[in-house]
């Protein structure tokens, strides 16, 4: 049995064998043609190079013949002699110059459009009515630091000796406008501001105004304080209550102490009249803002605040309180419940209008009165108001802060 298997085993490998090797062989052959192919390949694209290259050559000289045949041959004939002009000829500068005027004017316009497009700032009178759709109560140049002498000469401002620690700080006399220079353009444009808050309301003058804002750096403690010593110039008693129990201002203007304010009364059953703060300014006082709260909204909303009003107002002829931007927090929309009307700042070329159109939403939503807007900080000479436009402006309403009073 084994030498069967044995031998059918040897069978098998020689038959494997002979399968090979007839494989191997087959191989052999396809290899031998596919060099054989492969050398007739490169034989015929030589001859198609070749072939290639003598046709150009030949298109070349073919050119080349039938040009010099049409050189030998000319059939040009004239038709009519050129003439000698009688002046210079050249370009049109005229049309030229025209045409370049045009293209720059209507490129200008387009300009300026698209600039007015991006430009979504409240620059001017006209941009108030526009778009905030309140009326303007003036336009208050812009103020520099360096062109605001102090106050008496470089004296500060100070208390009454009833006060403390209230003449160990220095003001900001940039902020003084009517109080370092009663002539300039930024005190008659307050004067201004005075006289169409106390013509805003029919019958009588309003009393307590709220000065609001909508976001910071816009003004309103300015417009406040200059405001104010607008209306003690006219001999009435006038009040700032500094409600901007975030970030108070009012006591770094005159320099003054608010250790002791609004917040200590509203918080502590203490009188009043301890925590108000005559000013070195005849008729005008202070009641500042005093440690900053940890509620302010609710202390501003509270009943006793109503109440401080209403006992306020019997003893001053005007109350103009200060107050946090509107945008921000709801302290001026709850202030602006409790009082006569509304002024709000807006700075001439920051202030976007969507700011603005939002801060008159806020306030007329609640139901408040506003007077208008104090369109602030304008740059005169850069918003087409010129010297001339400001002293003719003004000196209409030179006598008319006085009148209104009366």
């Amino acid at each position: 049995m084994l030498e069967e298997r044995l031998k059918a085993e040897y069978e098998l490998a020689l038959r494997d064998e002979k399968s090979l090797k007839s494989v191997l062989s087959q191989a052999k052959g396809e290899a031998v043609q596919q060099n054989q192919d492969s050398i007739q390949y490169n034989i015929l694209k030589t001859e198609v190079d070749t072939a290639k290259a003598m046709y150009t050559d030949f298109l070349q000289k073919t050119s080349q013949a039938k040009v010099e045949v049409a050189q030998q041959h000319n059939s040009m004939r004239l038709v009519q002699p050129a003439r000698v002009p009688g002046s210079p000829i050249g370009p049109t500068r005229f049309r030229m110059i025209m045409i370049g005027f045009l293209l720059s004017l209507v490129g200008g316009i387009g300009l300026s459009y698209f600039l007015m497009y991006v430009d979504s700032t409240i620059k001017t009178v006209e941009d108030v009515g526009r778009y905030v759709r309140l009326p303007a109560l003036g336009v208050i140049p812009a103020i520099s630091a360096s062109g605001v002498s102090k106050l008496g000469n470089g004296k500060r401002l100070a208390v009454s000796s009833g006060s403390s620690n209230g003449a160990n700080l220095s003001p900001q006399s940039d902020r003084l406008a009517l109080a370092s220079d009663t002539r300039s353009f930024a005190a008659e444009a307050y004067r201004v501001v005075r006289t169409s808050m106390l013509l805003s309301t029919a019958g009588s003058p309003p009393k307590t105004v709220l000065v609001t804002s909508g976001q910071p750096g816009e003004g309103k403690t300015t417009t406040v304080v200059n405001t104010a010593i607008s209306l003690a110039q006219l001999g009435a008693s006038v009040l700032i209550i500094d409600c901007d129990l975030r970030k108070p201002s009012t006591h770094k203007v005159f320099g003054v102490s608010h250790n002791r304010g609004l917040s200590t009364y509203l918080s502590r059953d203490i009188e009043i009249d301890g925590l108000i703060q005559k000013l070195q300014i005849p008729n005008l006082s202070l009641l500042p803002c005093g440690p900053i709260p940890p509620n302010p909204a609710e202390l501003i909303s509270s009943d006793r605040m109503k109440k401080l009003l209403e006992m306020l107002t019997e003893r001053y002829d005007h109350i103009l309180i200060d107050s946090p931007p509107l945008i921000h927090v709801t302290d001026p929309v709850i202030l602006s419940a409790l009082v006569d009307g509304v002024i709000l700042v807006v700075h001439g070329g920051k202030s976007t209008r969507a700011v603005a159109q939002r801060a008159r939403q806020e306030l007329t939503t609640v139901g408040a009165k506003v007077f208008g807007v104090v369109l602030n900080n304008v740059d005169v000479r850069r918003e087409g108001y010129d010297e001339y436009y400001f002293k003719r402006y003004y000196s209409e309403y030179g006598q008319e802060a006085s009148e209104a009073k009366g």
